[in-house]
């Protein structure tokens, strides 16, 4: 995966080192040197009041991969002293939930925040699919997985996971409470070759958050079917921690996201 420097603008790097009150190319030999180093820069408050800054929208400043890397680390530094979380209860409801060591473990592993870092960026700068299906619809993608040639399908499964979790986790409120139609969970759980009562589970509207439960096991599964057609092993590592994933993405989204509007374009 990409280191953070690789990924920031010449002008990201000028506003970090601005705030560092350093040079800017003092700043990426330092982090080239030392590329832990950019996780501590992430976390401080003027990196993060200079990003939010209410004078100017973030995205005037910086890119919008620097945008969602400080806001990712923001929220890490959050959860690492919380003792409980906001977790989704229904449409515009939140319930206090104790269970935050999972979402603790989540963010310790720098690679993992950067994961949610680049997928966040993903969607506010999509890149099309190869076939010619809507990347923002799950049932779109997923008719085109027996097509595909073995490299593209690889591709798919992963943009499928992607969504998955960008869903469940930036607009639960549009997702939690929907069961999917027996047609859509049919098709999906073909794709992961689940059997005929795994696929009634995932339209099953007795869970308390059914579409959230269908997209956490699929996207994990999904996650885990493309690292075997060659994505990197932090796919499926944050597979096997959708769940934690999904809601890390919920409390940035309820703390951070919504405040800043950054023009999401995603089907309902």
């Amino acid at each position: 995966m990409a280191s953070y420097l690789d990924s920031m603008s010449e002008r990201d790097i000028a506003t970090l080192a601005a705030i560092a009150e350093t040079d800017p190319a003092e700043l990426t030999k330092d982090l080239r040197r030392r590329p832990w180093v950019i996780h501590d820069l992430l976390s401080r408050d003027d990196v993060f009041d200079a990003v939010m800054d209410r004078h100017a929208h973030p995205a005037n400043l910086v890119s919008p991969f620097f945008l969602f890397a400080v806001l990712v680390h923001r929220a890490a530094a959050e959860l690492r002293e919380a003792t409980f979380v906001s977790d989704w209860a229904g449409p515009r409801s939140r319930l206090p939930v104790f269970d935050v060591a999972p979402l603790q473990e989540f963010v310790e592993d720098g690679a993992r925040t950067s994961f949610l870092a680049r997928l966040l960026t993903s969607f506010a700068m999509p890149e099309p699919v190869p076939v010619p299906a809507d990347r923002f619809d799950l049932t779109s993608m997923a008719l085109w997985l027996d097509q595909a040639m073995p490299a593209d399908r690889t591709v798919l499964l992963r943009r499928l996971g992607d969504l998955a979790l960008f869903m469940a986790g930036v607009f639960p409120d549009r997702t939690g409470s929907r069961p999917l139609l027996p047609v859509d969970a049919e098709r999906l759980g073909r794709t992961v070759h689940m059997t005929a009562d795994e696929v009634l589970s995932l339209c099953d509207p007795v869970r308390l958050a059914p579409g959230l439960t269908a997209l956490e096991t699929l996207g994990s599964r999904w996650y885990s079917a493309s690292v075997d057609g060659g994505e990197p092993p932090l796919v499926a590592d944050v597979g096997r921690r959708f769940s934690a994933a999904r809601r890390v993405l919920n409390h940035l989204a309820d703390r951070h996201l919504y405040k800043i509007d950054p023009g999401w374009i995603v089907a309902a």
